[in-house]
Order: structure tokens, then sequence, then C-alpha cells
């Protein structure tokens, strides 16, 4: 593959952009408090994986934030389809991150007046699949995770600081990733995935209200019921976590990743008949379903 096809693409409203094209200035209100929607999504063969469904999530942020009025539904869709027709084939796919922002500009960022909603839309190559589902090592976050009170776990908003400062400290320890806890010390989720683990075959996770509602969560907890096992969405404890047969996260676009350590406690990663590699394996199925359907349909 050249340089030129594997080099990031994106547009502006539909609209391809030169990459050393100014974005937003430093006083836009995206860049002083985060005001913006996202979703990030995985593109294979041509088709974006799950469309419609990030683009209703990303349509109930941009209502839960008071960002604006978007467009049609369906004038989107086909916005981001047109533009993702045109990128080259590469190896393993591209993600692609679709960020949403108010066109207002004021020095202090509070210009709560209606503006139109730019679209931008990132798209950058995948690495090989194996290398995004590599066993991970994480550690507890001394951070913790915003309370649902302050801002609701459910939006994909733009203020993500609390997770990039929990990632870093965790790297700087040596981990690659970290999990947040709330203020009373329960289990929720790792700075940018959801968390699950296996005990005595049962699938265990927190509840939905402390946590960012992921596609593939649910997609994980669809198949988990449909293979028979028993999944629990309740309020956990750090030991309840480190009791675990297995552990994983789960997100759009790495899919399943294993665990194989949780501060110095080690887990089994497994192997083809683990818990964790066949609900990775049944998620792998519905994708290519997904791409199936999408042929289908052009």
């Amino acid at each position: 593959m050249s340089n030129e096809s594997t080099s990031p693409r994106y547009w502006c409203d539909g609209v391809a952009q030169i990459l050393d094209q100014p974005t937003l200035p430093l006083h836009h209100p995206a860049v002083l408090y985060g005001e913006s929607a996202f979703e990030t999504f995985r593109v294979i063969d041509k088709t974006p994986l799950y469309l419609d469904d990030h683009l209703k999530r990303l349509y109930e942020t941009v209502a839960g934030l008071g960002l604006g009025d978007l467009p049609r539904f369906f004038d989107v869709e086909d916005e981001v389809r047109q533009a993702l027709a045109t990128l080259p084939k590469v190896d393993h796919g591209w993600r692609v991150r679709m960020t949403l922002v108010s066109d207002r500009v004021s020095l202090m960022g509070l210009d709560g007046e209606e503006a139109p909603i730019q679209r931008w839309l990132m798209a950058s190559p995948l690495p090989d699949p194996v290398q995004l589902s590599r066993p991970l090592r994480v550690c507890f976050s001394t951070y913790r995770k915003i309370p649902p009170s302050s801002i609701s776990p459910a939006m994909k908003h733009g203020n993500y600081l609390s997770s990039l400062l929990s990632l870093r400290e965790a790297q700087k320890k040596g981990y690659d990733d970290s999990i947040l806890l709330t203020e009373s010390g329960l289990i929720t989720e790792a700075t940018a995935s959801n968390l699950y683990w296996v005990k005595n075959e049962q699938l265990l996770t927190c509840v939905p209200d402390l946590v960012f509602p992921g596609l593939t969560r649910y997609r994980v907890m669809e198949y988990a019921r449909e293979a028979g096992m028993t999944v629990t969405e309740g309020f956990f404890s750090v030991g309840d976590l480190m009791e675990a047969d297995e552990v994983f996260v789960t997100s759009s676009i790495r899919g399943v990743v294993p665990l194989n350590a949780v501060e110095q406690t080690p887990f089994h990663v497994g192997n083809q008949d683990s818990i964790t590699c066949k609900i990775a394996s049944g998620l792998r199925d519905m994708d290519l379903q997904e791409v199936a359907r999408n042929g289908e349909a052009s």
C-alpha cells in the first residue's frame, strides 16, 4: 500500500478537506470546554459497521447536550456513506470518527444561540486485528468516574479529560489501560471500553446507569444470552472483579480484548474454548453478517 492510500482522510459536511487546512479556532467551545459529540466506528470493505446505530446515538447525544439541530437523519447517513465510498481499499479496514461541533464562536465560548452543526469525519487505516486484540495489563485509576448525576455516561461528548488522565497515569506505571471506579469504589469501565468478567461461566458487568451504553456491549450481552449464559448487570466491588476466571473489555474499534492482568493479579486469557474467545468469535460473525447485509442492500 502506498503512503497516499493509507493517509488519514478528512471531510467537513461531506466535502473532502486538505490535511493542512485549519479546523477550529482556539476560542471555539469545542476547544475550550469539549462541547462536541462524536462516534467512532469501523469501515470494512466500504461498509461502515452498524452506521444507523451509531448515528442514532449521535443524535441522542446532540439532543442531550443541546448542541443544535442536525439535518434529517437520512441526509446525514447518505452524506457519510458517500464520503466513505471514496476510501481506497486497505489491508484491515478503516477507523472512522465522526465529530459534531456547533458552528458558533465567542471569546468566552459561552454563546448559546442557535447555530448550524459542522459534521467532521476523519478516517485512518486500522492496524492488524491481532495487534488490536492483544491481551492488556490494566490497573485501577486514582481518578474517579464522573458521576452520572453530573454528566450522563450515555452521552459520547468531547470532554474525555478524566479518561485521558487515567490512561496516562496507567501508562506511566507500565500498564496499558486503567479501570475507573465510582466515588464509593464500585467497578465501572475502562477509559474507552466496557468491562466484563466471567465467574463460574456467568458473565458479569456494571449496571448501565454508570457506564457508556456501548453498541458492542449490547451485542456481547445479546450473544451471551443467546448462547445460554447467565448475564448479570450489577453493582460490583474490586473484590468481585479480582475473583474472576476471565476478564475482558470491548469497544467498536477493538472488538473483544482479554485482560491478562489487573494490577499484579494475572488472569487466564483463554484458548478457543474460553468464554472470552467464544464471545469474540460470535461478535466477528455478527460483523461479517453486517457486511453481507450491506452488500445485498447496495
